[in-house]
């Protein structure tokens, strides 16, 4: 099962600040367009993907959302409030949880307080982990696990001293083309070429 983790730098973890922050510099509304590329299918989801959302702007521990295609279910509709309201129920229900605890809110997401770093080099150490660079191997030329990770980032570049981190732990370089693209079209590529060689 392919999981796309995408770092959100300036997600708020609050579930009332989240909403304020949409159309705000924090750009909450390209959540809704990466979860329906990631997850969802014509008049279905993707029962064989994850998506992990990794939200940095916290008073505490930054907060993994894990949305498993296989459990989710009514997600309250596809439009862009709809996702976010969805988001900030789980945010809500794991306000106050602990450092690396986690809790299954009651609409299926899983909240983990994990920081970014951490989940990365936990994820290394157990599969294949990737990560997009123009100067990468084509994805188009590499052998695809069935349960590769895909590290994201949302607007905001990943920094230089996290990128070369990842790389010391392992985790591979790959390419999608020449043109830098918004995460959720990398997702609809991934998705896509898992689609074409396992799936037909």
């Amino acid at each position: 099962m392919p999981e796309f983790v995408v770092r959100c730098r300036k997600t708020n973890t609050d579930p009332d600040r989240f909403l304020e922050g949409i159309g705000a510099g924090a750009h909450a509304e390209y959540l809704p367009h990466i979860m329906v590329n990631a997850l969802f299918l014509s008049k279905a989801h993707r029962p064989d993907v994850k998506l992990s959302l990794v939200f940095e702007e916290t008073r505490d521990y930054s907060r993994r959302l894990v949305l498993d295609g296989e459990a989710l279910g009514s997600v309250g509709g596809h439009d862009e409030r709809s996702l976010l309201i969805f988001i900030a129920a789980a945010l809500r229900e794991a306000a106050g949880i602990a450092k690396e605890k986690s809790v299954v809110a009651s609409n299926g997401v899983i909240v983990e307080a994990i920081s970014f770093e951490h989940l990365v080099k936990r994820e290394a150490e157990q599969r294949t982990v990737f990560v997009l660079d123009k100067k990468g191997e084509d994805l188009r030329d590499i052998d695809l696990p069935l349960d590769g990770a895909f590290v994201l980032t949302d607007h905001i570049p990943m920094p230089k001293k996290t990128f070369k981190s990842m790389l010391r732990q392992g985790v591979k370089k790959i390419s999608l083309g020449p043109r830098m693209l918004h995460a959720s079209q990398c997702i609809t590529l991934i998705n896509n070429e898992y689609d074409r060689r396992f799936y037909r």
